[in-house]
Parts: structure tokens; C-alpha cells; sequence
């Protein structure tokens, strides 16, 4: 290992420590890799390219194309703001592909101590807020937003690195040697720290895809006893779900007057859109929602293949919704909290088709790799868990344009990367 080489992997736990941390640092991780991944690059221009390799090099032309033809053909929808830093948005994110090519001799430990990293500056930023405001506000009723003073963003890392760490339990519970005790404990608390940051966050989304998670879970768990009716569950896992259980028992027991609260605000609403309909409906969270997802559709067949182009809708919400539905007043509406009606509104079937793509073929890939190694097939749990809290709560927002969620996206495209790595990608010399 070189010191261009090193200089890169320091870099990339870098970005990986402050991701959802502080995210200035992560810019200069990212910069810090550059040189050698570009020597890596440099070593590997006779290798042919995999699919998902090519498919992101479509991806990023695709954006660069589609923001050529907003800027100097001027095939966009008026109204549209900040064009260029939408653009910069999204072009940041097949940044995950440079990064993966960075070499190193084993993938899945690269994952492992990138997620560990992730985690951990996400605990600093947890911890330094409690600090500043007292362990006491946890059960306050208070909506918090933590060290990003975002509670949805918040909502959503907590919730992945919590279904993450629940889906590994074996391997952080099996951990032999002097740090046997230190891993169970640390994990358990981890589990339990982000399950109370999930909850005060207060965010519904967050909510239903835990819930969703949670459910398939236990259907697939189940499904497979149906299957082997002389299987048992063993002690360990036994133990492991009762630990489960009482932890999320007792978290939920604490916040159980906040969640309802939340819960209960839009049910009255929910009702009035099923039997009035939904024009008869006053605003609220989730009827400013569907009265967005609908402006969405209606204006689909406008520009089906290409999109509107990329840019804050704000201006065009107030131009063409406000009027016509109700919205919360004073609310400043620059998206349409959905990220796959956003992604359809922008860059219409062609980007969006782009994109569920190279998704597959990461997914595929990752799948691939794990039928013969025994280590990424243990973590194929953690995946589907992280991909499914993520994919739900993606139904009801669109967060890019804040640093944290390009780098969360990264992290969580550069892990299916490193997943579907079969072999080394080399070291420099």
C-alpha cells in the first residue's frame, strides 16, 4: 500500500464517518480519494467494463444530456429554480462509482467498517445534541431534529442503521474473545439509541416503513417454519428476539403518547379523503401530499420521455397547485415529496428507467456474489432491510438537495457495489 493509496482509504472513512455527521469533512474525504482512484482508473483502462459500471456512465451522461437540453435547448418547464444545483444534486451521486473503484483486497470488510464508521459519527452527532440539551428531552413529546435539526433525514438514518444492526445480530452476537460482552453491549444500545432517535423524530414515513419492515421480517421468518416443520428456533435467536422485544417494548412505551399523537393528527383527515374525496379535504400532511402526487401525474404527459427538466418547483406549485388545492399556508413547497414522482417529474422515463437499472444491477449483483460466500450471504439481511426502510420512505419524500442525503445515497449505492464485488480490485503499487 503506497501513500497515495493510503491517503484515499483515509479519505474514504472520512466521508464515511461524517456522512451524516458533519458534512463539510465528507467533501474533503471525497476529494482525498480522487488521486487514487484515478491512478486505479489509469491501471484498469484495458479491463472491460460490467454492467453496472456502464450503467452508471449512462446514468451520469444521461443527467449531463438532459441539463444541456434545459440549458441551451431550453426544453424545461418555466418557472423552475436553482437548475444548476439540482443538476450538481444529482450528477453527485454516480460519485459511488468512483469510489468503489479505490482498491483493496477484501469488500465486505471495506462495508462493514464504512457502515460502523457511518454509524458512529451518527451516534457523535446524537450525543452532542443530547448533551447540549438534556437526556430528558428524549421523552419530552418535543419533535427533534437532532445535530441536522432535520427530523426526517434524522428519522431515516436512524432507521436504517437500527433494522442494520437488528439484521446482523449474529454477527455482532457471536463475537468471540475479550470482546465478546463489549460488541452485545454496544450493539443492543445502538439498537436501542436509534429506535428513540426514530421515535422523537416523529416522522410518520419513518414509522411505516419500520413497520413494514418489521412485518416482512416476521412473515419470511414464518414462511420458512411452515416450510421445515421440524425446525426450532435455537436458543440464541430465541433470546436475541425476547431481547428484541423488550428493548423496543419499553422505547415504544415512553414515546407511546408522542407516536399517538402524531398518528391520531391525520387520521380525521384520512377519513374525510375517503369518504368526501380528496378536494373536500383540508390541508394537511398527507392530502398536500396526494395533491402534489396528483399535479405530478396530470402533468406527466407533457414531457413523458425527457421530464421538466431539473429545479425547485416551488414557483410552480404557488403558480399552478395553490390556486387550485389547498396547501398549508406559509409552507414552501420545493419538491413533491416523493423521490420517484420527483425523479419521473425531472428526467421523465428515460432517467428514471436509467435509474431503476442500475439499481437492479447492483441488487443483482450483490445477490450473485453472496450465493458463494458464506460472509456476504450473512449480510444479505442487513441489505434487504436497509433497501426496504429506505424504499418506503422514499413513497413520501425527496431529500437531495441537502449534503447528508446525497451522502447517505452514496453510501448506501457503494455498499450494493462492494457487495457485488467477487474479487479484489488490486492494490496500487
Amino acid at each position: 500500500m503506497n501513500w497515495l493509496h493510503r491517503i484515499g482509504v483515509f479519505g474514504l472513512g472520512l466521508f464515511a464517518l461524517t456522512s451524516v455527521w458533519k458534512t463539510a469533512p465528507g467533501h474533503i474525504g471525497i476529494a482525498l480519494c480522487l488521486p487514487a482512484v484515478a491512478l486505479a482508473l489509469w491501471q484498469r483502462r484495458r479491463l472491460p467494463w460490467d454492467a453496472a459500471s456502464a450503467l452508471t456512465a449512462l446514468v451520469a451522461l444521461w443527467l449531463c444530456a438532459r441539463y444541456a437540453l434545459q440549458t441551451w435547448g431550453g426544453m424545461a418547464e418555466p418557472g423552475l429554480l436553482t437548475p444548476k444545483e439540482v443538476f450538481i444534486d444529482w450528477l453527485f451521486v454516480p460519485m459511488f462509482a468512483l469510489l468503489a473503484i479505490l482498491p483493496c483486497e477484501d469488500p465486505v470488510r471495506r462495508l462493514r467498517r464504512l457502515w460502523m464508521l457511518a454509524m458512529l459519527g451518527f451516534t457523535f452527532g446524537v450525543i452532542s445534541y443530547l448533551w447540549q440539551r438534556g437526556l430528558g428531552v428524549l421523552w419530552s413529546g418535543e419533535r427533534l431534529g437532532f445535530h441536522l435539526n432535520r427530523a426526517l433525514g434524522v428519522g431515516l438514518y436512524a432507521g436504517a442503521f437500527a433494522v442494520a444492526l437488528i439484521a446482523t445480530a449474529r454477527l455482532w452476537w457471536s463475537v468471540a474473545g475479550t470482546l465478546r460482552w463489549p460488541a452485545r453491549i454496544a450493539g443492543i444500545a445502538l439498537i436501542a439509541l436509534n429506535l428513540e432517535v426514530l421515535l422523537t423524530a416523529q416522522n410518520r414515513s419513518t414509522y411505516l416503513a419500520l413497520a413494514i419492515v418489521a412485518a416482512g421480517a416476521v412473515a419470511i421468518a414464518v414462511w420458512r417454519t411452515l416450510r421445515n416443520r421440524n425446525a426450532r428456533p435455537g436458543q440464541r435467536r430465541l433470546a436475541l428476539g425476547l431481547i428484541g422485544a423488550l428493548v423496543a417494548g419499553l422505547l415504544l412505551a415512553g414515546n407511546l403518547d408522542a407516536v399517538q399523537k402524531r398518528i391520531e393528527h391525520e387520521r380525521g383527515t384520512i377519513q374525510t379523503v375517503l369518504t368526501d374525496g380528496l378536494d373536500a379535504a383540508p390541508a394537511a400532511s398527507v392530502t398536500v401530499r396526494l395533491r402534489l402526487w396528483r399535479y405530478v401525474l396530470q402533468r406527466f404527459p407533457d414531457a413523458p420521455l425527457l421530464g421538466h427538466g431539473f429545479g425547485d418547483v416551488k414557483d410552480i406549485i404557488d403558480r399552478d397547485v395553490r390556486p387550485v388545492a389547498a396547501l398549508n399556508e406559509g409552507e414552501r413547497y420545493d419538491q413533491v415529496h416523493n423521490s420517484y414522482l420527483q425523479t419521473l417529474w425531472g428526467q421523465g422515463l428515460i432517467g428514471t428507467a436509467l435509474w431503476i437499472a442500475l439499481s437492479l444491477v447492483l441488487i443483482r449483483d450483490a445477490v450473485r456474489a453472496a450465493r458463494t460466500d458464506r460472509q456476504r450471504q450473512m449480510l444479505l439481511p442487513a441489505m434487504w432491510a436497509v433497501l426496504a426502510f429506505t424504499a418506503v420512505w422514499a413513497v413520501f419524500d425527496y431529500r437531495l438537495s441537502h449534503p447528508d442525503m446525497r451522502f447517505f445515497s452514496i453510501l448506501l449505492l457503494l455498499s450494493l457495489r462492494l457487495l457485488g464485488q467477487r474479487e479484489s480490485t488490486g492494490r496500487l503499487r
